[in-house]
């Protein structure tokens, strides 16, 4: 792995605050108090590195977390997923959990539940708290299974994560011919197909430190190519400098 890449712990926040869905699942409790799936909800990372959970006011779940306010706190999950959104093969690109003890809120006012979720109604919604006790991360960088609370508090967001799907597609679809010429500078090495028998290029990954594609050859093979930026990137203004760069090296090798 190139020193140019995010910790776990930023992996984990990104993931979390970013995914295409996350579950809140309380392993044993009787499926009479949790009938059905765990349910979807939103969360959001607050300064101290605890996890804010909006779910519906009376569901399941919060039955079960103001149940523990007599009885102790209750271990729940998080498990979030985050899918590429260009189409592509194997779009899952991770997946990241995040154990530790379930409580309600305290002082959770709609006027707090709407600044931490503004797309979201206020009302009809409360706010549990999860404090994190053991995350692991599974993604397009690898897998870590134990990462400390402490340096999840203290990590960030990926700056691009917000902008990213946004971004992604439109590379897709307005730079398609760039990105094809810049994944073909990939088709040299051992394990990926040849040029000639590259049958798509799709951007698949972006973030401070670079952009990632996924080569499909004709009979099928997948290869993720990995390219840096010169520097890491502090916002989205920073990108368009990034990729004509990146762009404009590829022209130059063909």
């Amino acid at each position: 792995m190139s020193d140019a890449a995010p910790s776990a712990a930023e992996r984990i926040r990104t993931l979390l605050e970013f995914a295409s869905s996350v579950v809140l699942d309380v392993p044993g409790i009787d499926l009479v108090e949790r009938p059905g799936p765990p349910p979807l909800v939103d969360c959001a990372v607050l300064p101290d590195g605890a996890v804010a959970v909006l779910v519906e006011d009376g569901s399941p779940v919060h039955r079960i977390a103001v149940l523990a306010r007599r009885d102790g706190p209750v271990t729940a999950e998080l498990d979030a997923v985050d899918v590429a959104p260009v189409a592509l093969p194997h779009r899952i690109r991770g997946r990241a959990a995040v154990q530790g003890r379930l409580t309600v809120m305290s002082r959770a006012t709609p006027a707090r539940v709407a600044a931490l979720f503004p797309r979201r109604r206020a009302t009809g919604h409360v706010l549990l708290c999860l404090e994190p006790e053991h995350l692991a991360v599974e993604d397009l960088w690898g897998s870590v299974c134990c990462v400390e609370p402490a340096a999840f508090a203290a990590a960030s967001a990926d700056p691009l994560a917000a902008e990213e799907a946004q971004l992604l597609q439109h590379l897709d679809s307005s730079h398609a011919d760039q990105v094809r010429a810049l994944g073909l500078r990939a088709a040299g090495q051992r394990s990926a197909p040849s040029a000639d028998g590259v049958r798509a290029v799709r951007p698949v990954a972006l973030d401070r430190f670079g952009l990632r594609l996924r080569l499909v050859g004709e009979d099928g093979r997948v290869l993720d190519a990995r390219f840096e930026f010169g520097r890491p990137v502090r916002s989205a203004e920073d990108l368009p400098e990034a990729m004509r760069r990146l762009f404009a090296h590829a022209t130059a090798d063909r």
